[in-house]
């Protein structure tokens, strides 16, 4: 949420200052439009601009960029703190508009010495306004769209924030540059643009399509560059306020300006030419879409700095500074070059497609307008109605178009997503045939649909193959991949398919979709066929499923009954265990029984012997109950008490050695005490038998953040065998073991929702029995509440 927060805020802020800037310029432009001027145009500095018509005055009587004002009507141009040079100019300029005057006297300091000039004024025609405000404004625009589309898109991504500052930097000359020839209000603002676009530019090269090793390497490289363009843009601004002429640092400026651009496409075709594949292919097209008109305004520079007037490439630089944002953006977003991961919204493309020719029509239509002699006013008020009906009607014939025409593009999103929804609820090849035929039924009105399956195991062999396709149709090739279609146009009589799409997943052939003649005589479309080949990959899609699904099946009835048959291998052993217990007291019983039927005595002896094994007899069925589930009965019990009923119950394996119990007389336990009670037996009986006749064994209670754990711990030499089946059924490594006391221990503890796990440690070998803080209390009051 904070990201998103972020960017919003960001896009508000460049969306707030290109409106407060852009109004400015505009409100600038619009003053000047049919303006009386003198022929000429200056800068700051009272220098000649190259900014202009070669049909205008100033050009005409020899005037060239870097000629000098120092004169106009006995006004001096002078520089003072915080005052241009050029605002004499600018007074007596309007003065004389004023008063009526056909022209200004200028006095100017050229490169033979001075001269004096007549400089008659004239209304700015509409097509320099065009080209020199109006156009720029425009222009301005959509690098500032650019910008904002490439924070959108990828607000932290480092190509998407260079791309953007550099075509913010553009935008703001542009929004400057006719105002820095004329009204003069946004020069700081200019010169700041000035300073840092070439230091953008070159960043821009280093970065695109991602970043050169160098800059990999030192991004400080990148901040350095920005810091110069800001010292440059700090100087210009210093400068102006000490009243200091600015034609030097301009210079530097120019020249960065020129090499920025040539470096930027010379940059992009030594990428190309070093690239291969794909990412040749991407760079191709960046190198197509952004070089050539940086180019062009390199060119047009150069010719400036030469003193050429500028309008010399004005009819290529216009339209290649509004080329640049627009091609730039949809090289970026066709190839995902900012990261972003964006789907492309076609709704809403062909809005912004509509808009944009709305926008150009206005343009071009009051510029022609203006030119004949209109006022702009007038023109724009004629011609943007009718721009916006020509962009809806436009919008409106293309979406009749492609209903009446194209209805498989209008069919398109509803038949897919329902044939996907009617596919994911079957696993049948043949329902999936029918589920085929009816979707291309509903859309298509043509004279059958049929899907012809082809089976499995036929598919798989090459004759077999074969043999399946029908006649006239074209065997596939073995190594096809998955997906490849073949369209084929048959001849259109009354028994064959005028279309046969092949349907095929992994080179396997799985079916052939075939579809009659359309009703009427209608000719299929291309979004027909595209259609069709949609629909034919998911029935590929879904018939390969289908028959993964099968197999599936088959495999987990295999499956089943090999587990039945493992089952049933183990109740013959569990029984033949039994048996094998059971049969040596048996055979004792019978013969003490015959013993007795011939009235012979028994001897002490033979009792004891067979009360040890009706014992053994008890033990073994005890511990086959106690492997079946039960359900648990939980009440609150002292952990002391439990370690003290384990301990008398082993009495007889313990002798004359002790527990060594390690509880707080407080601790309590919420369990089923028989159970707990066997979990604890079993474990120490494990100990015992594991830690000798000289060995240790004990309990610990200790309290954990999460609750508790119960350690049962022994001095024996640790865990043999294979640890992960430890508490495996029928797992054991004692001699005369069952295997059956960890199984039951560890089915107990999982019953109580406890975890149990063995481990070695300080010599000892110890059981965790991890219990939550619901099982646990401290104190008897705790019981209570």
């Amino acid at each position: 949420m904070p990201a998103i927060e972020n960017r919003r805020w960001l896009l508000a802020v460049v969306v707030l200052a290109a409106l407060v800037l852009g109004g400015s310029g505009m409100r600038s432009a619009l003053s000047w439009y049919e303006r009386p001027f003198p022929g000429v145009l200056v800068d700051p500095d009272g220098v000649v601009s190259s900014v202009g018509l070669p049909s205008w005055e100033g050009f005409q009587k020899g005037l060239r960029y870097p000629d000098r004002v120092v004169e106009v009507d006995g006004w001096r141009l002078e520089s003072t703190a915080g005052r241009y040079r050029a605002s004499a100019w600018d007074a007596a300029v309007e003065r004389a508009a004023r008063e009526g005057h056909s022209s200004v006297h200028a006095r100017v300091e050229t490169a033979e010495g001075l001269r004096d000039v007549e400089l008659s004024l004239v209304p700015f025609d509409a097509l320099a306004w065009w080209f020199y405000a109006g156009g720029l404004m425009v222009v301005a625009s959509l690098h500032v769209g650019a910008a904002l589309i490439a924070l959108s898109a990828s607000p932290h991504g480092k190509l998407a924030r260079t791309f953007a500052s550099a075509a913010l930097f553009a935008a703001l000359f542009q929004f400057a540059l006719f105002d820095y020839h004329s009204s003069r209000n946004l020069v700081p603002f200019f010169h700041v643009a000035y300073a840092l676009v070439p230091m953008s530019l070159f960043t821009l090269a280093l970065r695109l399509p991602d970043d050169v090793p160098f800059i990999a390497r030192y991004p400080v490289v990148a901040r350095i560059a920005h810091g110069l363009g800001g010292l440059l843009a700090a100087a210009l601004l210093a400068s102006h306020a000490m009243g200091w002429t600015t034609v030097a640092l301009r210079s530097v400026c120019a020249i960065l300006f020129v090499a920025s651009f040539f470096f930027f496409a010379a940059t992009l075709i030594l990428r190309v030419a070093a690239a291969e594949g794909d990412r040749r292919r991407t760079l191709r097209v960046l190198l197509l879409a952004m070089a050539p008109p940086q180019v062009v305004i390199a060119l047009g520079f150069m010719l400036a700095m030469l003193g050429a007037p500028a309008s010399t490439l004005a009819w290529f630089a216009i339209p290649a500074l509004a080329l640049t944002p627009v091609s730039s953006v949809v090289a970026f977003i066709r190839y995902d070059l900012w990261g972003s991961r964006a789907l492309l919204s076609r709704p809403l493309t062909r809005v912004i497609i509509a808009c944009m020719m709305v926008a150009l029509t206005v343009i071009l239509c009051s510029a022609c307008a203006g030119y004949a002699g209109l006022p702009l006013l007038g023109a724009i008020k004629v011609v943007a109605p009718a721009a916006v009906v020509s962009a809806a009607l436009v919008v409106f014939a293309l979406g009749a178009g492609d209903r009446k025409l194209f209805p498989a593009r209008a069919e398109y999103k509803p038949t897919v997503e329902q044939l996907s929804e009617e596919l994911t609820l079957v696993a049948d090849p043949d329902e999936v045939a029918f589920a085929v035929e009816r979707t291309v039924a509903r859309w298509l009105s043509c004279e059958r649909v049929t899907f012809r399956r082809i089976a499995i195991d036929a598919a798989d062999g090459a004759s077999a193959g074969n043999a399946g396709a029908a006649p006239g149709e074209p065997a596939p090739r073995a190594d096809e991949s998955s997906g490849e279609r073949v369209i084929e146009v048959e001849p259109p009589d009354a028994s064959a398919s005028e279309l046969s799409l092949t349907v095929m997943f992994r080179g396997r052939l799985l079916g052939v979709l075939e579809v009659g003649k359309k009703r009427g005589g209608a000719l299929f479309t291309s979004e027909d066929l595209d259609l069709l080949r949609t629909i034919g990959n998911q029935a590929a899609l879904a018939m390969a499923h289908a028959h993964s699904y099968a197999e599936l099946e088959r495999r987990r009835r295999e499956q089943a009954a090999a587990w039945r048959d493992e089952r049933a291998a183990l109740i013959e052993t569990l029984a033949a265990e039994i048996t094998h217990e059971v049969r040596y007291p048996i055979n004792f019983f019978r013969s003490v029984f015959k013993r007795g039927s011939k009235n012979q005595s028994l001897d002490a002896e033979e009792v004891d012997i067979g009360c040890e094994e009706v014992e053994r007899l008890e033990r073994l069925v005890m511990g086959l109950r106690r492997v079946t589930h039960r359900k648990l009965e939980r009440r609150r019990l002292a952990v002391e008490e439990l370690v003290s009923r384990a301990e008398m119950l082993l009495r007889d394996q313990l002798g004359k050695r002790r527990i060594e119990a390690r509880v707080s007389a407080g601790s309590r336990l919420r369990c089923d005490p028989d159970q707990a009670t066997q979990v604890l037996v079993n474990l120490l009986s494990n100990g015992l038998d594991a830690a000798g006749d000289k060995g240790t064994i004990g309990v610990v209670w200790e309290t954990t953040e999460s609750g508790a754990e119960l350690v049962v711990w022994d001095t024996g030499p640790g865990i043999s065998g294979d640890a992960s089946r430890l508490f495996a059924p029928w797992y054991t490594t004692k001699p005369r073991g069952t295997g059956l006391g960890l199984a039951i221990t560890h089915r107990i503890v999982r019953a109580h929702g406890w975890l149990i796990e063995p481990e070695r440690r300080d010599g000892t070998t110890r059981f965790v029995i991890s219990i939550p803080a619901a099982d646990v209390s401290m104190t008897a009051e705790d019981e209570v509440a």
